[in-house]
């Protein structure tokens, strides 16, 4: 009679990678030449003796397409029937034991070889759809050795007296259901569940019986259970939590698979405890809830890494480099500015092999744009060896706008400072300058001189407050000037009308003070000398600037005149003198108009600045 005998390998995660058949001929192991004549034994018993499970070592051969068998456990020769380990010695694996190639074990062999990245793989063996025995294996790679660490799980077909006594002193805890009723528990199990055996067999196999008091859902463990029972799956896993005797909360990771139990189909269950792991899991989550919330009331984002783990990031970091955790496109390196890339990778790099601290300032590309940002980095190892990285990104962005805004207005202090000493050491020179004309003119009046001068220095004043109240607080616009110079002068003459034609002209302090003590002048001696007796009249003025930024200013009024004897030219009067000289500092022309009635004054000025 044949009997079905079948291969399963699966990835940790229970996933199938591949199953294989064998044939009702097809050999499990086949006797084969030895491959390297001179190959020595190298066997490390001692060692392997000492190992939880079974070791292989094998040594890549014809450019890692083949294997030679170096170094061999108990599984091997007791899954290919053979005597000792020593059968395979310097045989080739691949051609010793055919299945495996086809159960596409040595693919993942390969990949090891090639990548050099460990592989952990769950290894099952089916006669009938009955399991029969089941190996954790982990493929790693070292130097240029492949080494197979096995763990075999205990005998699942426990009929046999040998099982028994293996499954009832395994240290896991296992229980066997059949007919959704317990049947058979060891002495883990008791332990784990704080009852004894007597009081778990024959109770339901979940929610009446304590042991399996779970959240788990009725309809879908009876679903599972038929599954494994029924060999339609072979390995379901599930975190339980259920209360012990003692009513304490137990977290258990439960492993369900097929089994037999006097001659019928039954499902094994494997329990190990994760309460602790759990705790710890909690605990860390409590902790990196905290230290989220702290990091998004601080506004900076932590980061570890370590050769393990790679990258781990706080939430507030994905806020900052404006992305989801799972569109991050590697690392924050990759957001920095392409002309600091090479800079920051050279500080992290330096300090991940030296273990040393740094903190400096880049700028990152966002989606709202650049963002500046602070980092910190330590380096150094852990009890393991293992180099680790932790530090912080902060987004200061708003703090050097701030500081940029505060150089700013220190900036902008001391320029005004400068402009104001500027200013009063140019006010105070006219001032000057006004006074030893008016000396000159007027030698032996000093009531007279200081009544002009006051008036002059009024008028500078009210320069400056129009300036003061000016948006920039460093030009006046001429216009307004005018307007509020005529107001201020005849608001209490209400028989001198103005009519004007005025452009929005802007003057910086240096021309404002001299202009405006001309105009001043000017409408000074308007309102003193052209409309005797209060006699009702009007002046004109016009101001416009050209493209060349040459201002012309006119100011007409239909009084008595001047006297024929005036000459602009050598003028006589302090008046028209400080009207003349003013006009020559700023580079100006004045001349008289030639009127019919009144006076006329043609001011042009050029504007540099």
């Amino acid at each position: 009679m044949r009997l079905e005998r079948k291969i399963v390998i699966l990835d940790e995660n229970n996933n199938l990678i591949k199953s294989h058949t064998l044939q009702e001929k097809e050999p499990i192991y086949i006797n084969t030449p030895d491959v390297i004549k001179d190959l020595e034994k190298s066997y490390h018993k001692k060692v392997f003796d000492k190992v939880d499970g079974g070791v292989d070592v094998l040594i890549p051969y014809n450019n890692g397409e083949d294997f030679i068998f170096e170094n061999g456990s108990f599984h091997t020769s007791e899954f290919a029937k053979l005597n000792n380990p020593n059968e395979l010695f310097n045989k080739s694996y691949n051609k010793a034991l055919p299945y495996l190639e086809d159960a596409g074990f040595f693919d993942i062999i390969r990949e090891v070889n090639k990548t050099g990245k460990t592989h952990e793989i769950i290894f099952m063996y089916y006669i009938e759809n009955q399991l029969i025995s089941k190996f954790y294996k982990i493929i790693m790679k070292d130097k240029d050795k492949i080494y197979i660490l096995i763990k075999r799980e205990s005998d699942f077909n426990i009929i046999h007296q040998e099982g028994l006594d293996l499954f009832y002193n395994s240290p896991d805890p296992l229980v066997v259901v059949q007919d959704k009723r317990v049947v058979r528990v060891n002495k883990a199990a008791e332990k784990i569940s704080g009852y004894n055996a007597h009081e778990l067999i024959g109770k339901d196999y979940y929610f009446k019986n304590p042991l399996f008091k779970s959240e788990i859902l009725n309809k879908e463990f009876d679903k599972v259970y038929d599954e494994i029972l029924n060999r339609k799956i072979f390995n379901y896993t599930r975190i339980l939590k259920f209360k012990n005797k003692k009513g304490e909360i137990v977290h258990s990771k439960v492993t369900i698979q097929p089994s037999t139990y006097n001659g019928k189909n039954a499902v094994l269950f494997n329990f190990i405890d994760i309460s602790e792991g759990i705790q710890h899991e909690q605990q860390a989550h409590r902790l990196n809830e905290a230290l989220n919330l702290v990091s998004e009331i601080s506004k900076i984002a932590y980061m570890y890494f370590d050769s393990e783990n790679a990258f781990i990031w706080s939430d507030e970091f994905f806020k900052i480099i404006e992305e989801k955790p799972e569109n991050l496109n590697g690392d924050l390196l990759n957001y920095v500015i392409d002309e600091d890339y090479d800079r920051l990778r050279k500080l992290n790099s330096y300090s991940y092999k030296n273990l040393t601290s740094h903190k400096t300032k880049t700028k990152i590309k966002t989606k709202s744009g650049i963002k500046d940002v602070e980092i910190y980095i330590n380096s150094k190892k852990d009890s393991r060896g293992i180099t680790k990285m932790v530090g912080y990104v902060q987004d200061i962005t708003n703090h050097i706008k701030t500081e940029n805004e505060l150089k700013h207005l220190v900036d902008e202090k001391e320029s005004l400072l400068g402009e104001v000493h500027h200013r009063v050491k140019n006010n105070l020179q006219i001032i000057s300058s006004l006074i030893r004309l008016d000396s000159n003119i007027n030698p032996n009046q000093p009531e007279k001189i200081l009544e002009s001068t006051q008036k002059r220095i009024n008028n500078m004043a009210f320069v400056h407050e129009q300036i003061y109240q000016s948006p920039d607080h460093a030009h006046i616009n001429l216009k307004d000037y005018i307007l509020s110079l005529y107001y201020d002068l005849f608001s209490k003459n209400t028989n001198i009308k103005l009519k004007h034609d005025l452009t929005d002209v802007y003057l910086n302090m240096d021309t404002a003070i001299p202009l405006g003590i001309i105009l001043s002048e000017i409408m000074h001696n308007t309102l003193t000398y052209a409309f005797p007796n209060n006699e009702k009249g009007i002046i004109k003025i016009k101001l416009n600037i050209n493209e060349n930024r040459l201002v012309t200013l006119t100011i007409e009024d239909n009084g008595i005149g001047l006297p024929e004897n005036i000459n602009i030219d050598n003028p006589t009067s302090l008046g028209l003198i400080v009207i003349t000289n003013l006009t020559k500092q700023l580079e100006g022309s004045i001349k008289l108009l030639n009127l019919k009635n009144g006076t006329g004054y043609k001011i042009t000025i050029p504007l540099t600045k």
